[in-house]
């Protein structure tokens, strides 16, 4: 699995310092993952977060590279765990079948116990009830504050969503290949490559520039919304892909004749 992340980063022509810089994972960490030693990421948690960290900002899809991780290193219990647990089995030994009767013994005691105490606590209140019409008079009419409850809750006003502070741009080579080159808001190239047809990129940042060899082939979506593609095919094509003031996903640089969708 460590190697497919190194392959993945070289071909983007990312540095290890560079994927440091974008994910915040520790260069040497980095380093470790790649040569699939994974004992200072602090467990299974933490190293399928920084998998997907590092393959997102590689542009490749993180869940191959976590199904890996997870046959590579989640272990089976070992087998002789059930036999230390079974060797403080009471009933192994000689003192422990003599202590596991008395044991026994003493939970049907208290067993019985329990449901006489009951018992106890049913009857005693069933027979309250046919004391006078108080308890029923008491219980059958609700109090102000629980009958204006429950119609305050639909009143509540939902949970308000925060608008994205940045661009999840996804590039999929719909109807032939095409070379790509993507820079991010700090002009760092973060992909040059050529997709084949129905492959798939995604990348996330402040805003990205993406300059397209073939842009009738290429589709692109930001935030989960479709935007289409941006040219002609065969048209070399550079668009920016930013946010806007209302949080939505702006393009500029698209060719007219492009059949863009929104």
């Amino acid at each position: 699995m460590g190697a497919r992340l190194a392959r993945a980063r070289s071909a983007t022509g990312m540095s290890i310092d560079e994927v440091s810089a974008r994910t915040r994972i520790r260069a040497t960490l980095i380093r470790q993952m790649e040569q699939d030693d994974f004992s200072g990421v602090g467990g299974s948690v933490y190293a399928r977060g920084h998998i997907r960290g590092i393959a997102r900002t590689l542009g490749i899809d993180p869940e191959p590279l976590v199904a890996a991780y997870d046959a590579d290193h989640e272990r089976i219990p070992s087998p002789s765990s059930p036999s230390s647990a079974s060797s403080f089995d009471p009933l192994r030994h000689g003192e422990g079948r003599r202590g596991g009767r008395h044991w026994g013994t003493a939970m049907v005691v208290s067993a019985a116990v329990l449901c006489l105490l009951a018992l106890v606590a049913f009857l005693i209140p069933g027979s309250s009830r046919h004391d006078g019409p108080t308890p029923t008079a008491v219980t059958g009419a609700p109090s102000p504050s629980a009958a204006a409850s429950p119609g305050a809750a639909p009143g509540a006003a939902p949970p308000s969503t925060a608008p994205p502070t940045e661009v999840n741009l996804r590039l999929e080579a719909v109807s032939a290949q095409s070379w790509l080159e993507v820079s991010d808001d700090s002009n760092h190239v973060v992909l040059r490559q050529i997709l084949a047809k129905g492959d798939t990129r995604t990348l996330t940042a402040k805003a990205l520039r993406v300059k397209m060899g073939n842009a009738g082939a290429m589709d692109l979506s930001c935030n989960g919304h479709k935007l289409g593609t941006m040219g002609a095919p065969g048209q070399v094509v550079t668009v920016l892909v930013a946010l806007g003031g209302s949080g939505d996903c702006t393009v500029d640089g698209a060719a007219p004749a492009a059949g863009r969708s929104n």
